[in-house]
Formats: C-alpha cells, structure tokens, sequence
C-alpha cells in the first residue's frame, strides 16, 4: 500500500525555481553570480548540474532552501514552493562531511539537535537514528552514534550526514557533491543509496556534482551551468548523448578514456563574477566563436532534438540507452524540449 501511495505521488512537482538570480553585495555595487535560472524539480526524479567550480551551483543549492547570508547576497526571482510542499520539506548532503560535524560532539549529538526542530523526544530521535544508519549501510549504528566525527572515515560521515537529512522525512534532497573525497567502491554504494531512496521513498533529488559518471548513474534531467549561466538544459539521453553546446561537448570529450588517445582540454579558464565579458561568457574559449558571440548574449532557446522526433527513431534510442546507462527512456521524457544557450548550435 505504501509503495502503492509513492508511486501514485511520483513526479508531482515539488519546487520552481523562476528566472532566479543571485548577485553579491560589495559595498555599493553588486556582482552577479547566477543568471535568470529556470527549473522544477520532481518527486522521484533527479535533476542534476554540472560544470565548472565557481559556475554557481552551491549558490543554486542554497538559494533554494533560503540559506544564504541576507547581508552578503540579493535573491531575485521566484522559489516557488507548490501548496502541498514547503522548505521544510527539503534536507541537504552538504560537500565536506569532515568539516561540516563539531569535533567536539558525538554524533548522537548532532541527532540529538533535531529533536527540538522535530519535536520530538531524545529517545525517539535515537530509535531513528540507528535506523537511518542501518538502513544507510553502516552495520554498528550503536558504535557510530557513540563516536566523534574524527574517529568515522570520509564513507562513513557520508551516510551519517545522509541519515541525518532523512531524519525529517524530506520529499526533496539537495545533494551537492555528494561523492567528492570518496574511494570508487563508496562512491557507487553512495549513488546506489540514494538510487534506492528515490525509487523506494518516491524523494526527488536535487544533484550537483562535477563526476559525470555519478551525474550520468543518477539524473533523469540535466543543467549545464558556466559561469553562472544554464547554457544547456535537456533529459539526460538529450544532453549526454548529443550535447548542443560547445561547452557541454568540450566537458564530455574531456572525460578519460581507456586508450591512448590524449585527453581533450578547452583551453582558458571560467571568467570571475566580477569580469563576466560582454555577450555569451563562454566565447573567450570558444572556437566556433562568431562576431555575434562577442556582443550579444544568446538566450536558452527550445530545441528539439532530431531523433526525438522523427518516427521510428524513439525505439532505437530506447534500446542503445537502456544497455549504456543502466535505465529505459521514460515514457514521460518523449519529445521533451532541448534547451540551449547558443547562436549557432543546432
């Protein structure tokens, strides 16, 4: 019946984000970080951003749950929240878990935080903490709860801060690099986890990260951001399989591979937010660059991709994606809009 009642609320949507841009404040001048950003986030589906350090996606994370300092930051923009959902419906992976626990504290502590937020009592937050532990992979909660956060390695505090953003019930999961510093192994049981929470939970998740591979495993959508720009915005097969812009395409084709084939580097580096160029951003290292490009900045049109459209292609794409990334194309995702943020891409 619970299964039942998740799949029926599966991608009812949770949160829009409309036209969002997020500027800093210097004195009597403020600097723009992100750009008029757009997206919905779903139960039981994952949107995921990719790009560069700097391009501005931890800002998206904490724009999104109202953490960013007033004094520091200008929001501008609409967080819209639908009517059965709220802010405080949302929990958060942030990066670093070394440095995001008090050395001083045991981990039952920081459980033990919750209890008042929740109101709830310090042994009903305890009975749920060991559950969330257990439930997360870690096979001696009673030892863990009873450890500081120096004594826990990296995989380790990687599931106690995914427990702990479980313990309110979220219905939306921000994940912002949630692998980083991990070894291979705990990197996939990680992706696995929250595989598992979104499929079983029906939680929509909210991934940043710059491991294309875990971005690839988990995202049914993608957003590709430079600095401080959605420059492409499609379904995963749209954008990984056939990317539009020359900046998703130079982010893939520098992907190892195992051959001998050299590496392909875009030379350059992401502008500051204080010397963001005049017309598209990406046109200093760009080498399909127009004289237009130099001016103009080109907006996130629509387009279709080809086969997506075409009759007969849809089942080829279907059985060629399935066997590369692990999962079918939704029905839900036929046809949907390609986004990109380019004058000559087609």
């Amino acid at each position: 019946m619970q299964q039942q009642k998740i799949k029926e609320q599966n991608f009812k949507e949770i949160v829009c984000l409309d036209k969002v841009k997020i500027s800093l404040k210097e004195r009597k001048k403020c600097f723009s970080a992100v750009h008029s950003v757009s997206f919905s986030l779903f139960r039981g589906r994952t949107l995921g951003i990719i790009g560069e350090s700097g391009c501005g996606k931890t800002l998206l994370c904490h724009a999104l749950l109202d953490l960013l300092e007033k004094d520091k930051w200008k929001v501008e923009g609409n967080v819209c929240w639908k009517p059965e959902f709220s802010v405080q419906d949302a929990g958060i992976i942030v990066q670093n878990p070394v440095s995001a626990f008090d050395p001083r504290m045991k981990i039952s502590g920081h459980f033990r935080e919750m209890a008042g937020v929740l109101g709830t009592s310090h042994r009903k937050i305890t009975e749920e903490a060991l559950s969330l532990l257990y439930r997360t992979g870690i096979r001696e909660p009673k030892r863990v709860l009873e450890s500081y956060a120096f004594e826990l390695s990296g995989g380790m505090l990687q599931r106690v801060m995914i427990a702990l953003a479980l313990l309110g019930k979220p219905k939306l999961l921000v994940a912002d690099e949630p692998t980083t510093a991990l070894d291979v192994i705990t990197q996939w049981e990680i992706v696995e986890l929250l595989n598992e929470l979104k499929r079983d939970d029906g939680i929509g998740v909210f991934l940043v990260s710059h491991d294309l591979k875990v971005v690839q495993s988990m995202a049914e959508d993608i957003c590709v951001m430079y600095a401080g720009y959605v420059v492409e915005q499609g379904t995963s097969e749209q954008v990984l399989t056939a990317p539009l812009h020359p900046y998703t395409r130079g982010l893939l084709a520098s992907r190892p591979a195992f051959s001998k084939t050299l590496i392909q580097t875009m030379e350059g580096c992401p502008p500051g937010i204080r010397e963001v160029p005049l017309g598209c951003p990406f046109a200093p290292r760009c080498k399909q660059v127009k004289a237009i490009c130099k001016k103009h900045c080109p907006p996130l049109n629509d387009r279709r991709k080809e086969n997506c459209c075409k009759d007969g292609c849809m089942d080829k794409i279907e059985s060629g994606y399935e066997a590369k990334f692990g999962y079918g194309y939704r029905d839900e995702d036929r046809g949907k809009v390609h986004k990109v943020r380019c004058f000559w891409a087609d």
